[in-house]
């Protein structure tokens, strides 16, 4: 025998599907809210990098110098290496006319 769309059982599951759509509803604005949030911090963190002034050359080049020793002293890579990295970065940084090293 066929089930009448009026039934009690009919009604309960036509209630139960609509819960879940508004949940379903939900989800997504919740996850469209946090993915805009995301966006938005991104796009801060992204603006506040562009519009940050930049180090002084000397400044990056000593940056370069550590990070370079710490490699060296880990061992991930050798001192020769590291001179020959820094010295063409130097020449990348400060211009090929340019002498702050030893180099002469």
């Amino acid at each position: 025998m066929a089930r009448r769309h009026g039934s009690g059982s009919a009604g309960s599951a036509a209630a139960d599907d609509g819960a879940r759509r508004a949940r379903a509803t939900a989800r997504a604005v919740v996850g469209g809210v946090a993915a805009a949030a995301g966006g938005v911090v991104a796009a801060t963190l992204a603006a506040g990098i562009v519009m940050a002034p930049a180090q002084a050359p000397i400044a990056r080049l000593g940056g370069i110098h550590d990070d370079l020793q710490r490699a060296v002293a880990l061992r991930q890579i050798t001192p020769e290496q590291a001179a020959m990295f820094e010295a063409k970065l130097e020449r990348e940084i400060l211009g090929p006319g340019s002498n702050t090293s030893s180099e002469a």
